[in-house]
Order: structure tokens, then C-alpha cells, then sequence
């Protein structure tokens, strides 16, 4: 069966005319060589995939017809945040792609005592993960899309309500030991730190404040392959 391309499209979509401009139309035309007649699936994040068919197609635009829905999905009872410590751009872009692919819900860029680089982020670099996230959506198959709360620096955002506080370090618990403390429901924020990890001040801050200390095994992980592994383990859950 031929692969059926998959397309983000914000906004409320319902059964008639679609017209798509821009990125994705380029995309669709210029690199995926769509025509008239082909089948194509459109989601907008609220939990819906609809059929369409392509009717026109043009230079930088294309028009498909909408039909109906094909597939829903409710929201997950577990809402999933990741604060990623700030780590080279490529790096954490890949980190971006691999959480959204895993199921993440929020994504949040975190400074700490141990970041080489500072909370500031330019709208360009925003925008380039906001595309980035939308594509992996559209190609894993999930309905919604994750967003991005403004990057903080560890220390005040453990301040706030989060829910329950995941922090990786090497000295914490074993995972299994932590699965019976995660609420089945509700909001769980992992915090994943930079190249140096937390300071010994961080984990202590975040210990009286009742995070869960977590330890992913005897080795040292990447940044970024930490932050795609709590949330895995998290949505392995089934929660």
C-alpha cells in the first residue's frame, strides 16, 4: 500500500474545500510530486486525522477536497512536560524531533548552573522548532502537536506548579523503583540538565520540593538522549 503523506494543518478543518499555501504546499508539490486525485490525510492537533484528496494543484498552491474522519484520539491522561537543558542548536534540535516523536506534550528550554548558554532564544530558532516538532507529528502518526513554554532557569521554575518533578541524575533511584510514584493521571514534568548535569544545589532544591530523583542506569546519557528517554519510559506507561 502506497504511503499516504500526512499534513499539519492549524486551524479547524471540517468536510469541503481546503486551500494550502506556503511550506506546505511547496512541500507537497515541489517534493512529494502530489497531484490531482491523490490521497492525503490532514489533522489540525485536536485529536482528529481527516481524508482528503488533492484537486488541484498549482505552483506554491494546492486545493483538496476534505472528506471525513478516519481516525480520533482522546486526549492521554498523563500529560508529559520535558525542560531540556540548553545544549549546542543541533543537539537539541534532534532532541526537539525525538521527544515529539516519543509523545511529548511541552517542551520547555531549561538554563541552569551548569548551561554554558544563557535562557535567551531567538524567534528564529523558535520558529525552526515549532517546524520541526510539526513534522515529526506528521510522521510518527500522533494527532496533536507539542508546544513551547518559554525557557526559565531551573531555579524558579521549581517555584511553580509542575505536577510531579522528575529529575534525571546518575544517584537517583532506579526507574523501577519510581514507576508506583507516578500519578496515572495528571501532569509530569521531566527535567533533563546540560553537559555538566545538576549541581549538587539543584537536586537538593528539587529533592525539598519533593521531585523524584531518577537514576536512567550506570551510564552517562547525553542531554539529549536522556530527555527522549524519560519520555518514552513516561508514555511506555500507558497512562
Amino acid at each position: 500500500m502506497a504511503h499516504v503523506p500526512r499534513l499539519y494543518v492549524p486551524g479547524r478543518l471540517a468536510p469541503g474545500p481546503l486551500t494550502l499555501d506556503g511550506d506546505a504546499a511547496r512541500r507537497l508539490t515541489a517534493v512529494m510530486r502530489m497531484r490531482a486525485g491523490d490521497p492525503l490525510l490532514v489533522f489540525s492537533g485536536d485529536g482528529r486525522e481527516w481524508s482528503a484528496t488533492v484537486s488541484v494543484v498549482e505552483k506554491n498552491r494546492l486545493q483538496a477536497q476534505v472528506g471525513e474522519v478516519t481516525r480520533t484520539v482522546g486526549p492521554l491522561p498523563l500529560v508529559i512536560e520535558c525542560w531540556c537543558g540548553l545544549i549546542r542548536p543541533n543537539r537539541f534540535d534532534w532532541a526537539i524531533e525525538k521527544c515529539a516523536e516519543a509523545g511529548v506534550d511541552v517542551i520547555r528550554p531549561l538554563a541552569s548552573a551548569h548551561a554554558a548558554r544563557g535562557e535567551s532564544v531567538s524567534a528564529n530558532r523558535e520558529e525552526r522548532w515549532e517546524r520541526i516538532a510539526i513534522e515529526a507529528a506528521e510522521q510518527s502518526g500522533r494527532l496533536s502537536v507539542p508546544v513551547f513554554a518559554p525557557a526559565g532557569r531551573f531555579e524558579q521554575l521549581i517555584e511553580q506548579p509542575i505536577g510531579t518533578l522528575i529529575l534525571f541524575d546518575r544517584e537517583g533511584k532506579p526507574w523501577q523503583e519510581t514507576v508506583p510514584l507516578i500519578p496515572e493521571q495528571g501532569r509530569v514534568t521531566v527535567a533533563v540538565g546540560p553537559e555538566g548535569g545538576f549541581s549538587a544545589e539543584e537536586i537538593a532544591a528539587a529533592r525539598a520540593r519533593g521531585a523524584l530523583i531518577v537514576s536512567l542506569g550506570p551510564n552517562i546519557l547525553r542531554t539529549e538522549t536522556a530527555a527522549v528517554a524519560g519520555v518514552v519510559l513516561l508514555r511506555s506507561l500507558g497512562r
